[in-house]
């Protein structure tokens, strides 16, 4: 190839075109220069007002554009595949862009969906775990934030996913609001519907309201483990208060099952009259201490106790009021001297009052003979025991009686004569109430059944009214209508009879009662008796059971328990000349342990009738004619416990 002359027409030209190429690069980067920023602009515009439309229903715009030149870089993670395909979308339809390059992503998916609020200092609570990517940052913090005292600020750290429950907005308001009630370090936290809260209550009000919150979780989520430690009390008391209204309990229980058992124990000991539960849950019972053997010895205490309390004080027991005799006041200061370990006696200040009715019963039954009831001092019962020891042909004597002041004159000359007249019995029994003398009960021949009723008359003492109902075995001994009456009325104002609270099932400490009206009403022919049934009293609840473990021993106590009950029946029964029952009429045999009702709103109006109807059933089968027993009217009545009415 041969290169152009120097000078020649080809050589000026080459030399032009490069001298050009400096001002037309020039000329592009200033071209350039003036557009981009132009076109950028009119693509930034749209393109920000596709990624502003991505955030809906409150939520943060998950797209992020940038425009370079006519090029759009999009970016960001998409709640789901649906919103992604919808962006892309509205960025491809804007005019004037070039190309879309797409870095856009998913939120990912979790499983579980976890979440958390985390009450990190007394003015801040953290959000940590997933937040619904649907839902955005700011609209979920302000959701949560309603309603919280000012200063406490919430901090949001979550991460927004996609697999949030149902209802998650809700639920996490719930647990914001638990966490409230604890002390800083606590946590509420739901994975996928189960909520649960770690921590200590703030206060023994706090834990009530959290443990009230927690029997209500959201609709659709379930509360699961919940390790909440109650407040720190100092000092720790507890009382249990005894009087003519009920039982009430005060200060705190350790333990919700700690409660239960008090509540199960205090309800056992009323017999039917209301329990009120006033107490708190809380720790700072001494350390060592047994809580339930506490319960129980405060309990023991308490059931010698008419009108008073027993009371805890820090790790002292006090016992104060007034004891149910004389007796009782000995043997609170015994208890209160073998408190569990830890515990320590306070002061214990009982005084007894005279008892009224004083009731004493000697009852002869096949192979023993047995003492229940009040003597006024060991001198007393010693007397009995050496009336008895004459009579004595292998029988045991089972003595239950208690020492009480309130004895009427003559009590011990009484019961000695009387015990004389049983001797000559079968069966029977010899009773006092007050200034009254009854013997009952069938002699094995006719000729020494008339001869007890005839020398009867001489054993009363002094100023004493005697009644007598003496057949042979086998006949049906007769009162005369003055007698009925007068027997009877005694009889109803005695022991009330008061069913547990929703329940129309006779309990053990009826058969007593109702095996003397069905012995009154065998020899009280012209007699006809009515039975009414009574309303709980306002507040009361059906007890809830208590799973508890019962140790040997206790089984063994309480077998031994019941048959001595049965034995102290069996004279009552046979005095009819019926054969007794393996067990008692209308009484079954064992029941599981109910399963826990809720207390109802409103009153049950037919309980009564069905009580009534209920203790009706008995007396058929304790063998009172169905024409001389019936369930009295139902009526509107305010009456606390089971009524009976004599009839001519």
């Amino acid at each position: 190839m041969v290169s152009p002359r120097r000078g020649s027409p080809l050589a000026i030209r080459s030399i032009g075109w490069l001298s050009g190429l400096p001002l037309l690069a020039g000329a592009w980067v200033a071209a350039t220069a003036y557009a981009e920023p132009r076109l950028e602009a009119a693509l930034e515009a749209p393109a920000e007002a596709v990624a502003a439309a991505t955030g809906r229903d409150g939520a943060e715009p998950w797209l992020r554009v940038e425009a370079r030149g006519r090029d759009l870089v999009a970016s960001g993670e998409a709640p789901g595949e649906g919103a992604r395909s919808e962006a892309r979308a509205a960025l491809a339809a804007l005019p004037g862009r070039r190309r879309i390059l797409d870095r856009t992503g998913l939120v990912a998916e979790v499983s579980p969906f976890t979440w958390a609020a985390a009450f990190r200092a007394p003015d801040r609570i953290d959000l940590l775990g997933y937040r619904p990517a649907e839902t955005g940052r700011a609209a979920l913090t302000e959701s949560l934030g309603a309603g919280l005292p000012a200063g406490l600020v919430l901090r949001d750290a979550a991460r927004a996913a996609r697999g949030a429950p149902e209802n998650f907005s809700e639920a996490a308001r719930f647990l914001v609001a638990q966490v409230r009630h604890l002390k800083p370090g606590a946590t509420a936290a739901l994975s996928d519907r189960v909520l649960s809260v770690h921590g200590e209550a703030a206060s023994v009000e706090a834990y009530a309201a959290l443990r009230a919150d927690l029997a209500h979780p959201p609709a659709g989520f379930a509360v699961g483990e919940v390790g909440v430690e109650p407040a720190l009390v100092s000092p720790f008391v507890w009382s249990a208060s005894r009087g003519p209204a009920g039982i009430r309990l005060d200060g705190y229980a350790t333990s919700e099952a700690d409660r239960s058992a008090i509540l199960a124990a205090a309800r056992l000991l009323a017999e039917g009259v209301p329990v009120t539960d006033a107490m708190g849950i809380a720790r700072g019972l001494p350390a060592g201490v047994d809580a339930r053997a506490l319960v129980d010895r405060a309990f023991a205490i308490l059931a010698l106790v008419r009108d008073g309390s027993v009371a805890l004080d820090g790790a002292t027991l006090s016992v104060r009021g007034s004891a149910i005799d004389v007796q009782a006041v000995r043997e609170a200061e015994a208890a209160a001297a073998g408190l569990p370990a830890g515990v320590s006696r306070g002061t214990v200040a009982l005084t007894a009052s005279p008892v009224s009715p004083y009731l004493v019963t000697v009852r002869r039954g096949p192979d023993a003979f047995t003492l229940t009831g009040h003597l006024p001092d060991a001198e007393a019962r010693a007397a009995l025991r050496a009336a008895l020891r004459p009579h004595l042909y292998g029988e045991r004597v089972i003595d239950r009686t208690r020492i009480a002041e309130g004895a009427p004159p003559g009590l011990v000359e009484g019961l000695t004569a009387g015990i004389g007249a049983l001797a000559q019995l079968a069966e029977g029994e010899v009773s006092v109430r007050d200034r009254n003398l009854r013997i009952a009960g069938e002699g094995l021949y006719p000729e020494s059944a008339r001869r007890v009723a005839a020398e009867a008359g001489r054993l009363a003492p002094a100023g004493w009214r005697l009644d007598v109902a003496v057949g042979a075995r086998g006949a049906t001994p007769s009162r005369d209508p003055a007698a009925c009456r007068e027997t009877f009325a005694g009889l109803a104002s005695g022991q009330a009879l008061r069913f547990d609270p929703g329940s129309a099932d006779l309990k053990p400490a009826f058969y007593p009662v109702l095996d003397e009206v069905a012995g009154l009403a065998r020899t009280c022919p012209q007699a006809r008796i009515e039975v009414a049934g009574h309303d709980d009293p306002p507040g009361s609840a059906p007890p809830a059971p208590i799973a508890k473990e019962t140790s040997a021993k206790e089984t063994s106590s309480k077998e031994a328990a019941a048959k001595e009950t049965i034995s102290k029946e069996v004279p009552a029964k046979e005095a009819s000349g019926r054969s007794k029952p393996p067990a008692k009429p209308g009484k079954p045999a064992e029941k599981p342990a109910p399963k826990p009702a809720e207390a109802s709103a409103m009153p049950d109006p037919g309980l009564p009738q069905r009580r009534a109807a209920a203790i009706v059933d008995y007396l058929l089968k304790a063998g009172i004619p169905a024409d001389r027993i019936a369930a009295a009217p139902a009526e509107a009545s305010d009456r606390r416990a089971v009524a009976f009415a004599l009839r001519s």
